[in-house]
């Protein structure tokens, strides 16, 4: 299989991880009152977000299994390991009984579900920006962007199937997208199956340059590169899960939307983000990536606060701008970001040190992103803390890049 057939596949199956995985979260309401029945409202989507959050927890796990595989066995067998536990688990979620029908018992196996979740995505995200990177080096930044791409395309494909949700509220529709991405899903992992092994693991093999244990081969040698992922996983998260999965909830809850236009105005920031990913790589391929790295991030910094502002205003149009905002500046982050941190590791040392500091800081960061933002806004009445948790997440990430890689921006 050539170069080309192979990003096509490894990006499909990502967009369908995250497709579902964010879906997860733009149902969060929907699925809180089949799962978790409560009179309050709030408390029932920090469950349902609590839920969110234990397969977070669970990243680290699957980096560490299928980040060991990758760096000393090669690249193709975890990935096409991952999408198979993904797939199996999204397919009981989606036959999964509901807390009316079975009690307690459904709530006790959709976290275990989620978890299962989690550990697949670990070993899936960063896995295949390695095996994209390392087949094409002519355009690093086009190759490092794909799994950005495929991720916001995910994302994209799961509000458009939440909005369709919510515009057509049965009993059973919510089940449909989590059966469907487990089919097309386990179709992704035959065709996996034909991918070749990367030219840069097979001379690093050859060359006797792999190591026995590669995460503690990454802590003694590429410090700077575990520190610029984590940073960059801290805002990733934060700005995701804050300025358009939880920007959702703000503008219905807050701003007095109706989910409908909330929905579509979340979509339109997605589709947005996905199409602009490409571009912004091809930019950074014509010029200074790590500059417009680092722009994106202070533009982060500096417009978070607006974007936020603008999810509870209450007027659809001023949301869909908030969405366009951060359509961008998302785009030029995920089409730099993991060029930029994949450049600090060794070959030997690249699939899991990037994997576990990615999940760790995710589990961290990311997968408690929805719960601090309930708890600032539906408990704390704070409506301007979320957009200020997210600018404090842009400060982290540049301060930590720009000391890293301060030659490369020159600044």
């Amino acid at each position: 299989m050539n170069s080309k057939k192979s990003i096509v596949i490894v990006s499909f199956g990502t967009l369908l991880e995250w497709a579902e995985f964010t879906f997860f979260a733009y149902m969060a309401d929907h699925l809180s009152r089949l799962f978790f029945p409560v009179d309050d409202a709030s408390f029932a989507r920090l469950k349902i977000y609590g839920v969110f959050a234990a397969s977070y927890i669970m990243r680290p796990v699957g980096a560490i299994i299928f980040g060991h595989m990758g760096d000393k066995y090669g690249r193709k067998t975890p990935m096409i390991a991952s999408l198979l536990l993904m797939a199996l688990a999204t397919c009981g979620i989606g036959i999964l009984p509901i807390y009316d029908s079975v009690g307690g018992i459904s709530s006790f196996l959709l976290i275990i579900l989620r978890m299962i979740q989690g550990v697949a995505v670990g070993g899936e995200f960063n896995g295949a920006t390695v095996l994209l990177t390392e087949y094409d080096k002519r355009r690093p930044f086009l190759a490092g962007s794909w799994t950005s791409f495929a991720a916001s395309a995910g994302m994209a494909l799961g509000s458009l199937a939440a909005t369709i949700v919510s515009f057509f509220d049965s009993g059973f529709l919510w089940r449909v997208p989590f059966l469907l991405s487990a089919v097309i899903a386990l179709a992704a992992v035959y065709l996996r199956q034909d991918m070749r092994e990367t030219d840069d693991f097979c001379q690093a093999k050859e060359n006797n340059e792999l190591f026995d244990v590669p995460i503690s081969a990454a802590w003694r040698h590429n410090k700077a590169g575990l520190a610029c992922t984590a940073a960059f996983s801290i805002f990733v998260s934060v700005f995701v899960y804050t300025g358009n999965v939880y920007y959702r909830a703000m503008a219905v809850s807050v701003g007095g939307l109706p989910a409908e236009q909330a929905a579509t105005a979340i979509t339109v920031g997605v589709v947005l983000n996905t199409v602009l990913i490409p571009i912004f790589a091809h930019i950074a391929d014509r010029s200074n990536g790590y500059k417009l790295c680092f722009t994106g991030l202070f533009l982060a910094l500096v417009l978070s606060p607006l974007i936020m502002f603008l999810a509870i205003s209450g007027n659809f149009a001023h949301t869909v701008l908030g969405q366009l905002i951060y359509g961008v500046l998302d785009a030029i982050v995920s089409a730099t970001a993991f060029t930029v941190l994949l450049k600090q590791f060794k070959t030997g040392t690249k699939y899991s040190g990037s994997s576990l500091a990615w999940s760790v800081s995710t589990a961290i960061f990311g997968g408690t992103a929805l719960m601090v933002n309930e708890f600032l806004v539906g408990y704390l009445n704070l409506l301007f803390g979320p957009g200020l948790y997210m600018s404090l997440s842009a400060l982290i990430c540049l301060i930590t890049v720009g000391y890293i890689c301060k030659k490369s921006i020159q600044i």
